[in-house]
């Protein structure tokens, strides 16, 4: 629960002091808004395409229908940030539970205090919202009722998060081997192999190219154009072309996130028997990728190694002798601290901003003038502003999307990295296109289309 509220906080904070952006908390805020108005997941800013269209042909995410009654309560972006942080802050249990199956009583309480202070954890809690967030509970759910032998609800977790990203259904992948080979059933362990791959065939070839008006899946052929460029293009060059697997994988960010990874729980991992096969699909798909939020662990690509990688460590601790689980467990606390006071983004980590959830004064006489900006306008706006404006059915990211056919364009220089000779430029270019200042703080813009 002090999690669950101070992050909730936070959280809120971060947003109403304008730090939060057009992409990605405008972007799915429109898409929950326009859901409550009958334009089912509708976005006019998924893949910098601007104008209306399905955000299920960019990612496969139809859990969100499951959220909209709760959004539809109080239709703010702050509901999208409380339900991110419940649904992290829910993570917490199912640690628990494995935690006190498998380990000795008392160390239950520890696993959850290892895995609130994990590394990646709080800076997906303040980084926006993103849908991979509502894998955590869901698969660390799965794991706990998979070595509880319960089969049933171990399948209906592991379903639901097929629900929340098209990438899920690798994770199932990596489940099914864990079955198969670990726990020697045959049957569910290839069925589930099996049922994960064709799933995400489908929603690779099928579902996200229909909601994409035939267009297809982009971020395979763009993001692993080096390893291969596509599931079968990877597969040929880790058989031809081991070595360029191994220079990929290889790089200084990418071992850092390793370590940053696993650093936390000793390496737990490493020795929790076939378990540690859960690991590997999320872990390979993240390292392989030349796209550098995927192997970062400040962003939310790293979500479903969080229940992952503390649920293979706990598993690795129950296989230790008895004797030195004590002392194991003692290490994994000290050093879960240690990289949260190094790497993470707690209140007490080295690297936590408290500006970043203040307003900066210059907005104070600012924000009123986006008063004149009518519901039913169309507008694009810069850095922070968009997710202040996005209950609309056009709203655009100046940054990504440009001016479009904006009736209203709101600037602000901290989308030049506070550059404000590079902002006066914007200004100029976009009055340039026939729009007049109509207010202007520093750093600030208002345009209105003449």
């Amino acid at each position: 629960m002090a999690y669950f509220a101070l992050y909730s906080a936070l959280s809120i904070l971060r947003h109403r002091s304008y730090h939060s952006f057009g992409f990605d908390l405008a972007l799915y805020d429109q898409v929950f808004w326009n859901t409550t108005q009958g334009r089912i997941l509708e976005s006019t800013m998924t893949q910098a395409i601007a104008y209306p269209h399905s955000q299920l042909g960019d990612h496969f995410t139809p859990i969100y229908l499951a959220l909209v009654p709760f959004y539809f309560v109080y239709p703010h972006p702050e509901t999208l940030l409380v339900i991110q942080t419940f649904a992290l802050a829910l993570g917490a249990w199912p640690v628990y539970l494995l935690a006190k199956a498998k380990l000795r009583p008392g160390f239950a309480v520890m696993w959850v205090l290892v895995y609130l202070i994990f590394v990646p954890l709080a800076y997906i809690n303040l980084y926006d919202f993103h849908e991979t967030a509502l894998s955590v509970a869901p698969l660390g759910f799965a794991l706990y009722f998979l070595e509880r032998g319960k089969r049933l609800w171990f399948v209906v977790f592991l379903l639901i998060t097929f629900l929340v990203k098209e990438e899920m259904a690798l994770v199932g992948a990596g489940f099914g081997l864990y079955v198969l080979i670990g726990k020697r059933d045959w049957k569910l362990g290839f069925s589930v192999l099996i049922g994960s791959l064709a799933t995400f065939e489908v929603i690779i070839q099928v579902a996200i190219p229909y909601f994409a008006g035939g267009h297809a899946f982009p971020y395979i052929a763009d993001r692993y154009a080096d390893v291969g460029g596509s599931p079968i293009g990877v597969l040929r060059t880790v058989v031809t072309n081991p070595l360029r697997i191994v220079r990929e994988v290889a790089q200084t960010k990418k071992l850092e996130f390793v370590i940053a990874l696993f650093g936390p729980v000793i390496g737990l991992s490493a020795v929790a028997g076939w378990a540690g096969i859960l690991v590997l699909p999320t872990l390979s798909y993240s390292l392989l990728s030349s796209y550098e939020p995927q192997f970062a662990f400040s962003s939310q690509y790293s979500a479903p190694l969080i229940p992952l990688i503390i649920g293979t460590s706990i598993i690795g601790l129950s296989r230790l002798p008895v004797r030195a689980q004590s002392a194991a467990m003692a290490l994994v606390l000290v050093s879960a601290l240690a990289f949260s006071w190094a790497y993470g983004y707690m209140p007490y980590s080295r690297k936590f901003d408290p500006g970043l959830f203040e307003t900066q004064s210059r907005y104070a006489s600012f924000v009123p003038a986006l008063t004149q900006i009518p519901s039913d306008a169309r507008v694009s706006a810069e850095n922070g502003l968009p997710p202040h404006l996005d209950h609309r059915r056009y709203i655009y990211d100046f940054g990504f999307e440009g001016v479009q056919d904006a009736d209203w364009v709101v600037l602000d220089y901290e989308g030049t990295n506070y550059n404000i000779e590079a902002f006066n430029e914007q200004v100029a270019t976009v009055e340039s296109k026939g729009y007049v200042e109509v207010a202007a703080g520093y750093g600030l813009a208002l345009l209105r289309k003449s």
